[in-house]
């Protein structure tokens, strides 16, 4: 068995995507947590950017949150993220796109930039921007799920990894911006969609911390 180690940090909506992937998968993996103002040196010899999650697979690095879910997929293929049908997989895949680009990232980047300040190139009210963004996706995330019968967002008994991926944004909208969370009355199936994201065990991961590494 490979020695599996997963360089994260708690607050990281993509490092919480991959540790709720491991999760799912019943997969244990080591976890490192890294301090984002002094980044380890090990962590920058596996990824020259120093961006978490990085998986650490004996020795080489796997990196970017997506890549490390399909690697995962393929090593370990039960349970299945991804429908058996080619199409439906590629559909779902597009489906992650959405969640990780349209959803999860404007929320968090505008956390971001109000907690550390904007970049010397941003509009002054980019964090607005950023949530501005988030709220008009919610009619369309409500939409997307409005095409099946079931809760997830592709017609399946279980949740695919573009439904997990929403998880970290499930947790910390409610906590951090409760008036960013979508009218229950205008969204029913967003609002049910993010509760029984809420109600899964490997929820926990969102908030697991690893061994914290120094910089250095």
């Amino acid at each position: 068995m490979s020695t599996l180690r997963l360089w994260s940090l708690r607050t990281s909506p993509f490092a919480g995507k991959a540790r709720v992937a491991f999760a799912e998968k019943g997969v244990a993996v080591e976890l490192l947590e890294i301090d984002p103002r002094n980044r380890p040196a090990r962590l920058r010899e596996l990824n020259p950017t120093g961006r978490v999650p990085t998986l650490e697979v004996d020795g080489h690095a796997i990196r970017e949150s997506t890549v490390i879910c399909e690697w995962l997929e393929d090593t370990q293929p039960e349970p299945a993220f991804w429908p058996a049908d080619a199409g439906a997989r590629a559909m779902g895949r597009g489906l992650l796109r959405f969640v990780d680009d349209e959803l999860t990232r404007p929320f968090f980047l505008s956390m971001r930039k109000e907690a550390f300040g904007l970049d010397a190139t941003d509009h002054p009210d980019a964090v607005e921007h950023l949530r501005q963004q988030l709220s008009r996706r919610w009619p369309v995330a409500e939409k997307l799920l409005g095409r099946t019968d079931g809760p997830w967002l592709l017609a399946s008994e279980d949740p695919t990894l573009a439904d997990l991926a929403a998880m970290p944004l499930a947790v910390r909208l409610p906590q951090w911006k409760p008036e960013l969370v979508p009218d229950p009355d205008g969204h029913p199936k967003l609002t049910d969609w993010l509760e029984r994201l809420r109600q899964r065990p490997s929820v926990a991961e969102v908030d697991r911390q690893g061994e914290k590494v120094d910089g250095g």
